[in-house]
């Protein structure tokens, strides 16, 4: 392969995915946290895992596959993963809930007894 044909295959855009991938959140995804409520924002999962945040804002206004990707990265199916960290997890199943409009939570009954 000759130096022009070189300089060619590196500035292929095919080239540079395989090689390294889009590890920083994307500018879309910026602005889908921005809308997203102040307690709700997964700011934990766009410092740690802003490829898994970049997907989750491509996929939001598609109830359908938002849903199944979300399961996904909840529940490990194949038995093999190591899980996210905790604030991660939190931030993950937070956004579901939010998702499926069982958020905010409702607290948890004080015994019976009131104050």
């Amino acid at each position: 392969m000759n130096r022009i044909e070189t300089l060619s295959a590196r500035r292929d855009p095919k080239n540079l995915r395989r090689r390294h991938p889009l590890n920083e959140p994307l500018p879309a995804t910026i602005r889908w946290v921005a809308k997203l409520p102040d307690e709700v924002r997964p700011i934990e999962l766009l410092k740690s895992f802003p490829r898994i945040a970049n997907a989750l804002a491509r996929v939001w206004n598609h109830p359908a596959e938002c849903r199944s990707y979300m399961e996904d990265l909840i529940v490990d199916r194949r038995g093999n993963r190591s899980g996210f960290p905790v604030e991660v997890l939190e931030n993950l199943l937070t956004l579901r809930d939010y998702y499926l409009g069982r958020y905010p939570k409702l607290p948890l009954p004080r015994d019976g007894l009131d104050s």
